[in-house]
Parts: structure tokens; C-alpha cells; sequence
């Protein structure tokens, strides 16, 4: 799996995101380059994929959308932890989140914990997935919204697939 390993196909999809690069190689290399090989294997193959689908979409519109979001922590072990630790600089975006809790719900709350939480390669993995959903959704929203003024009926929010 290593050899398969392309960082810097990573280093571009969250060049959005991050824009230091040395924050986002900082970012890459804890979600390819640290953990066990099939964590890293596994986020490399479903970032990529959702990569592959932002790119089969087009290209976006502008930078992310600006939602809110709540940073990634950095959450060191008890013996390591100082007051003055820090965030990565990859943060969460809520609005995917939302469509399966309600904003500012304990449920919601529990979402977030449960992608930040673990070793970096995890949640830094997940903050990344949930970036490019985000970005997914804005797509599929918009080209909702253009089909809509063609004259088809747009989804409404929650209605599961058929």
C-alpha cells in the first residue's frame, strides 16, 4: 500500500483548505504517513475518491464555502498535555453534519466528537472527508439550483434516496 501512496494528490485536494503549504504537508503526512498502514491505505483511497467525484462534478466555484466549522484539536496525552496546545490547521465544516443532527443538538455534538477524536491520522482524515463532502453538497446544490430555474422541482433537504 505504501508504494500506492501519492501525497501529493492529497497535498492538492486540501490545498483549499490549507492554504500554507507547509501546514497542509504538515496535515498529509499525519493522515498518510502515520497509523498503521491500512488506516493510511484506507483514508487515502476514500479521500482520493471523493477527489475523483469533486472532479468529475467540474470545477467548483470560488474557494470552500465559508460555513461555520470547529477546529480540529490537537489532543495530546495527559502526561503531554500543556495549556498552550493547539488546533491542526484543518478545521470541520458543520453544515454536512447538520443534515443528520440538528445544529447545536447534543447529537451534533457527539458527531464532532466522535470524527476529532483518536489519533491525528483519524481525525485528520475525517476533518478532511467531511471538507470534501462539503464541498460535494455545495455542488449538488447548486446544480439542483440550476435545474430548478430549467423548471424541475428542486429535493427537498432530508428526503432519503429511493
Amino acid at each position: 500500500m505504501s508504494a500506492l501512496i501519492r501525497p501529493s494528490r492529497i497535498e492538492a485536494l486540501l490545498a483549499p483548505w490549507i492554504p500554507d503549504a507547509e501546514e497542509r504537508a504538515f496535515v498529509v503526512r499525519c493522515i498518510v504517513g502515520e497509523g498503521p498502514i491500512h488506516h493510511r491505505g484506507a483514508s487515502y483511497t476514500l479521500i482520493c475518491l471523493l477527489g475523483l467525484l469533486l472532479e468529475a462534478l467540474g470545477p467548483g466555484e470560488g474557494p470552500p464555502r465559508a460555513g461555520e466549522s470547529l477546529p480540529v484539536p490537537l489532543r495530546l496525552p495527559p502526561h503531554l498535555a500543556r495549556d498552550d496546545d493547539h488546533d491542526y490547521p484543518l478545521s470541520l465544516p458543520l453544515a454536512p453534519l447538520t443534515r443528520l443532527a440538528p445544529e447545536g443538538s447534543p447529537e451534533l455534538a457527539a458527531l464532532v466528537d466522535c470524527l476529532t477524536d483518536g489519533p491525528p491520522h483519524h481525525a485528520l482524515a475525517n476533518a478532511a472527508m467531511v471538507s470534501l463532502l462539503d464541498a460535494l453538497f455545495a455542488r449538488a446544490e447548486r446544480a439542483g439550483a440550476g435545474r430548478a430555474g430549467a423548471g424541475a422541482e428542486p429535493a427537498s433537504a432530508g428526503t432519503e434516496p429511493a
